[in-house]
């Protein structure tokens, strides 16, 4: 390991770097690959779930991004929280968030595999040998540690020009189809037209839906590091996250209009669609070629979430909760937490082989195995997601209370801090209940429970920690105090 450096590099990334880390948060390069759930469960409807999706990561984010206005922070959610509530409710925060990002790295190890070992078997019938299927995850975990520890400005600029380069390619394959299917139709446009009603939305939304936005957040771990974050962080989000929902919600047309309504149904059982209706307007060698490229830009991004879970275990380092000289330094050469990182990933590479090994055990080394492998990660991580997520949404009400002399006008307050979270939570909550709790079904079943476990075991830690008194320190504090007022209405 490179030897240590204290702190993270100041004002290294621009706006445009921050957007290609919401960009990567995101993924929409991946939004035609991984909708299945979405046609299986609405099938004209599949674009309503990412609507829905994107409609409450609108709402959830505001008063998120209010709070990047008054005190940019490594730690990110855990700070408002922290802000709002005390350190109780920031550290539980903290490892609540950590622990969503230990499953999003095991969900990313699986959509690799999943994409390389489902592709090749649509495309040609060759079901790839199971060692490959860990073979593959495992390197997932290795390239996204090695993309996660480079310099910061340099990571923001790979991250940026790849997802853009590549979403034009994928842009251009589904105008390409929209342009040659005979069935375009506003059919597809009208919610009613869904399966299962509002509750097939849901369904889709809760097992998939929130997960293709969770990472919008991705940005506001380098807030530290970027320049003027205090007015670049709220316009790289909205923007990155506006991009990303047009595009998903496009490819998700375009794999719907491809086909006549009657084969529909059988769309919505392939676990990757875009191949077994785009098949039928390009041909297979070149759906190969762009699945390998998206699969080759996709271990790119995630290192921009990877970057973010580093900083986030080297801020509760910082603050003394965990206590980890090793995991607290930064390299001297790049100002990254690379220990950290090192640490991240060997979470997650334990945990991918325990829950492959229990899927395989259970289901046996299938296709729909290799994705549903994915699907289960992105539920766990989702629902973790939301609890970390869910006090620091409340946490800026309370925060604007105690602090009037911020220039925060009563109705924004009200607006940013109660109303909003209050509207997030209860469109979240509703969709969630219509989609998994009323229907628990396995592997989905064993997953809510071991994230709701997952969640006890923190919250009895975080307070076992507190009566010790060994919460540590609250470094944003320090640094709301030096930031000053926020601006009124800018």
């Amino acid at each position: 390991m490179d030897s240590s450096s204290s702190t993270l590099k100041k004002n290294s990334i621009s706006f445009y770097g921050l957007l290609g880390f919401t960009l990567a948060g995101v993924l929409a390069i991946i939004g035609p690959i991984e909708i299945a759930s979405f046609i299986g469960d609405t099938g004209p409807a599949a674009i309503w779930p990412i609507i829905l999706g994107y409609v409450l990561f609108v709402l959830v984010s505001f008063p998120i991004l209010e709070y990047t206005r008054i005190a940019p922070f490594a730690g990110g959610y855990y700070g408002l929280a922290e802000l709002g509530f005390g350190k109780t409710a920031g550290k539980f925060t903290s490892l609540a968030n950590y622990s969503f990002y230990n499953f999003w790295q095991t969900a990313n190890a699986f959509f690799i595999s999943w994409l390389a070992i489902d592709t090749i078997y649509i495309l040609y019938g060759i079901l790839l040998p199971e060692w490959t299927w860990f073979l593959l995850s495992f390197l997932t975990i290795v390239v996204t540690y090695i993309m996660s520890v480079q310099k910061a400005k340099n990571l923001s600029r790979i991250v940026l020009y790849s997802i853009l380069i590549t979403l034009v390619a994928v842009i251009g394959f589904i105008v390409y189809v929209i342009l040659k299917t005979p069935y375009n139709s506003t059919y597809y446009l009208n919610p009613v037209h869904s399966y299962g009603g509002f509750g097939g939305i849901a369904l889709a939304t809760a097992v998939l839906g929130f997960y293709l936005f969770t990472g919008y957040g991705g940005a506001l771990f380098y807030a530290e590091e970027s320049e003027n974050s205090r007015k670049n962080m709220w316009k790289a989000v909205y923007i990155g996250l506006t991009i990303s929902a047009f595009i998903i919600a496009l490819g998700a047309y375009s794999e719907v209009a491809a086909v006549s309504r009657i084969n529909l149904p059988i769309v919505g059982t392939s676990s990757i669609p875009e191949l077994v209706t785009w098949i039928h307007y390009i041909p297979r060698i070149a759906l190969l070629a762009m699945n390998m490229v998206i699969l080759v830009v996709a271990l790119i991004a995630f290192g921009g979430g990877a970057g973010s879970q580093s900083r986030l275990m080297w801020a509760m380092t910082r603050d003394g909760f965990i206590k980890s000289k090793r995991l607290n330094r930064l390299s001297s050469r790049r100002s990254t937490p690379s220990n950290a990182a090192a640490f991240d990933s060997l979470l997650a590479g334990i945990t991918v082989m325990l829950v492959g090994l229990v899927m395989v055990y259970f289901y046996g080394y299938t296709p729909s195995t290799v994705a549903d492998c994915f699907y289960v990660g992105g539920t766990a991580s989702t629902i973790l997601w939301y609890f970390h997520h869910f006090i620091p949404e409340f946490g800026l009400f309370t925060f604007l209370g105690k602090h009037k002399e911020l220039k925060f006008s009563k109705a924004r307050r009200y607006v940013s801090g109660l109303i909003i979270p209050v509207a997030g939570g209860i469109l979240f909550v509703y969709t969630f209940y219509l989609g998994i709790i009323s229907d628990l079904v396995e592997p989905y079943l064993a997953f809510v429970v071991l994230s709701v476990v997952i969640l006890i075991a923190i919250i009895a830690y975080t307070f076992y920690k507190k009566s010790r008194g060994e919460l540590g320190n609250s470094t944003v504090e320090y640094m709301m105090a030096e930031t000053g007022d926020v601006d009124e209405g800018k």
